[in-house]
C-alpha cells in the first residue's frame, strides 16, 4: 500500500510538472500564485459568458407587444385574454403580470413584490462572484510579488551584492503575478458594473410595470377591499334579522327640573321620576307657576311631559277662577 501510494504521489507531481512545463514562461516565473488566479480567471469567464446569454436572450425576447395586450384587456374587464397573453413570453415582468392577476379580486402587492424580488435575484446571479474576484485577485497578485520579492532577498543574502542580476530578476519575476492580479480583476470589473446596470434597469422596468397595473386595478375597481367587504356583509346579516315584537326602545330624557320622565317608544305610558332632593322645592311651587310653565311651553310648542294633563286642567282653572274673584273684588 505504501508503494502504490508513493507511485501515485510521484505519478501526480509529474502530472503536475508536465502540466506546468506546458505552460508559458512567464506563468511559470510568477509562482504559485498564478494557478489561483488562473482559477479565479476561469470562474470569471464562465460567469461573464453564461449571465451575457441570458441578458441576450431577455432582451430578444419582445414583451412590449404583449405588456400593451394584456393591459388592454385588463381595461375591457377580460381577465382570462389578459392571462393569455401574459403566457406568451417568459419574462420577467409578464410573469409578475400574471401572479397579480391570478390574486384578484384581492390585492395583488404581496404576490407582485414577492415575485419581482425573486426574479431580480435570479437575474443577478453571478454578480457577487464577480464581485468577489475584483477584490480578491489583486490581493493574490500582491501576495505573489511579495513572495517573490522575499525569494530575491534570500537570494541577495546568500549570494552578496556582488551578483546583483538575479536579485533584479527575482524581482521583476515577482512583479509578475501583481500584472495578472489586476487582468484579472478588470476582466471581472466589466461585466460586473455591466451586469448591474441590467439589473438596476430591470427594477426601474417592473416597477413601472407593477404601477401601471395598480393604476388600472383602481380605475376599474378590479381589487376589493376585503375589510370593506366582510363589513358589508355583517350589515347585511344584521339587517336581515327580523327584530323582536316584544322589544321595546326606552328613552330618558332629563331637564333642569326636579324631576324627569321616560316613556316607550310605541306606547303612550310615560313614567315621571321625582328627585329626592327637590322634593320640598317641588310642594312650594305655587300653582300659578306651574300654570305659568305650563303656558310657556305650550306657546314655544316645546313637548311637556311627565305632569298628568287632567291636573294641569285642574290647576289652570283654579288659577282662573282666583283671577276672576280677585276681578270683582277690585270692581267693588
Amino acid at each position: 500500500m505504501a508503494l502504490d501510494s508513493t507511485l501515485n504521489t510521484v505519478a501526480g507531481s509529474s502530472l503536475f510538472q508536465q502540466i506546468q512545463q506546458t505552460m508559458p514562461e512567464w506563468f511559470q516565473q510568477g509562482g504559485v500564485v498564478m494557478w489561483l488566479l488562473l482559477v479565479t480567471s476561469f470562474l470569471t469567464t464562465i460567469v461573464t459568458l453564461e449571465r451575457c446569454f441570458i441578458w441576450l436572450n431577455y432582451h430578444f425576447q419582445e414583451e412590449h407587444f404583449p405588456l400593451h395586450e394584456c393591459f388592454a384587456s385588463l381595461n375591457k374587464y377580460e381577465k382570462t385574454d389578459a392571462l393569455l397573453h401574459c403566457q406568451k413570453r417568459d419574462t420577467p415582468a409578464l410573469k409578475m403580470l400574471e401572479h397579480g392577476i391570478n390574486a384578484l379580486p384581492f390585492s395583488p402587492n404581496e404576490k407582485m413584490e414577492s415575485y419581482a424580488e425573486i426574479q431580480i435575484s435570479a437575474m443577478s446571479r453571478g454578480q457577487s462572484l464577480l464581485d468577489t474576484v475584483i477584490t480578491l485577485a489583486p490581493m493574490l497578485g500582491i501576495l505573489g510579488t511579495v513572495l517573490g520579492i522575499i525569494d530575491s532577498f534570500n537570494i541577495l543574502s546568500l549570494q552578496g551584492v556582488e551578483n546583483p542580476t538575479a536579485v533584479v530578476g527575482g524581482i521583476a519575476q515577482a512583479l509578475i503575478s501583481t500584472a495578472a492580479g489586476l487582468s484579472v480583476a478588470l476582466l471581472a470589473l466589466l461585466p460586473y458594473n455591466l451586469f448591474r446596470s441590467q439589473i438596476q434597469k430591470l427594477t426601474l422596468h417592473l416597477e413601472s410595470v407593477g404601477s401601471e397595473f395598480y393604476h388600472i386595478c383602481h380605475q376599474k375597481s378590479l381589487v376589493t377591499n376585503q375589510i370593506s367587504s366582510d363589513m358589508q356583509e355583517l350589515d347585511d346579516s344584521l339587517s336581515a334579522k327580523p327584530t323582536a315584537k316584544n322589544k321595546t326602545d326606552t328613552v330618558a330624557e332629563h331637564s333642569e327640573m326636579p324631576y324627569h320622565y321616560e316613556f316607550k317608544e310605541g306606547s303612550d305610558e310615560v313614567k315621571v321620576s321625582i328627585h329626592d332632593d327637590e322634593m320640598k322645592e317641588l310642594h312650594k311651587t305655587s300653582q300659578e307657576s306651574l300654570v305659568e310653565m305650563y303656558s310657556d311651553a305650550v306657546n314655544d310648542k316645546d313637548e311637556f311631559y311627565g305632569i298628568d294633563e287632567v291636573e294641569l286642567q285642574e290647576l289652570q282653572e283654579t288659577a282662573h277662577l282666583k283671577e276672576q274673584q280677585k276681578t270683582g273684588e277690585e270692581v267693588r
